[in-house]
């Protein structure tokens, strides 16, 4: 029973401190699945056992009233449990990190192998700057159908051979709750005024609340507050009205009948992706 206390007590820092550093190791590594990394679970699995061993001889010896050595148990038991709960945290970790390679990897795929690299234009939030540069890949190599994916109308006619130079973007605030949204569009003016592609808000969590499609074009006009504004849906007698969707940072949509006067159409200072990089 002493040897085994002495090496519970001696050893339990020094491997649980091994412990957790080979565990961060085997998954910076890539090793989870591997030899090492399924010998580094079961040793997780033998600080259960440990610890509830722990445990147990620190209650015979508190009951004992050797107190010091129920402590040293007590102490061994927590580090083990650390360990543990360690491994947990670490799994996910790298589940965490597996997920984000596998995304950049397929990204990679499909936007070529900079398509991650800094823009040209400073003061853009770092997650309306991903979606810029996938949309400035697949503009640069005319992938069509791929700028669906972003809201971003597929239809030539509307950014012609040029499309670097025939989209652009701009930061706007269009519902008045003085957090800007990102506005993709025609760089130059369309029939009057700004042709709408996409309007993304949020710019922790970007998405599209806003996208025109076939059939269904969108222009911009004044709201009738300062700093709202009206999305107008071309060929269509009626507009949405882009309001702030309270307690968040997202674009809420009203639909509101009524013809729009085509000369109220805005006609927006558009950066074109051929000055985004």
């Amino acid at each position: 029973m002493k040897i085994l206390f002495w090496l519970l007590a001696i050893v339990s820092i020094p491997v649980g401190l091994f412990m957790s550093y080979t565990s961060y190791l085997s998954y910076g590594l890539d090793l989870y699945y591997t030899v090492v990394g399924k010998t580094i679970c079961m040793l997780g699995m033998l600080s259960v056992i440990v610890s509830i061993v722990c445990a147990v001889l620190g209650i015979i010896k508190l009951r004992k009233g050797q107190v010091k050595k129920a402590v040293v148990l007590a102490l061994a038991g927590v580090l083990y449990s650390c360990v543990i709960l360690g491994g947990i945290f670490a799994e996910e970790a790298v589940n965490t990190m597996l997920m984000e390679k596998d995304i950049a990897e397929r990204k990679e795929q499909t936007y070529g192998e900079n398509w991650d690299s800094a823009p040209a234009v400073d003061g853009i939030p770092e997650l309306y700057v991903e979606v810029l540069n996938e949309v400035y890949a697949v503009a640069k190599d005319r992938m069509d159908d791929e700028l669906m994916n972003f809201g971003v109308v597929s239809m030539p006619e509307y950014y012609g051979d040029a499309p670097l130079d025939n989209i652009g973007f701009v930061l706007m605030d269009v519902n008045g709750d003085a957090v800007d949204e990102m506005v993709i569009g025609t760089a130059a003016p369309v029939e009057g005024g700004t042709v709408i592609f996409a309007i993304y808000s949020d710019p922790e969590n970007p998405f599209y609340s806003v996208n025109s499609m076939e059939g269904e074009i969108y222009y911009l006009h004044a709201g009738e507050t300062d700093g709202t504004y009206l999305a107008e849906i071309g060929g269509r007698d009626a507009a949405w009205q882009l309001v702030a969707l309270e307690g968040q940072s997202m674009v809420d949509i009203n639909y509101v009948e009524g013809a729009m006067d085509p000369g109220g159409r805005l006609t927006l200072e558009m950066i074109p992706f051929s000055q985004y990089k």
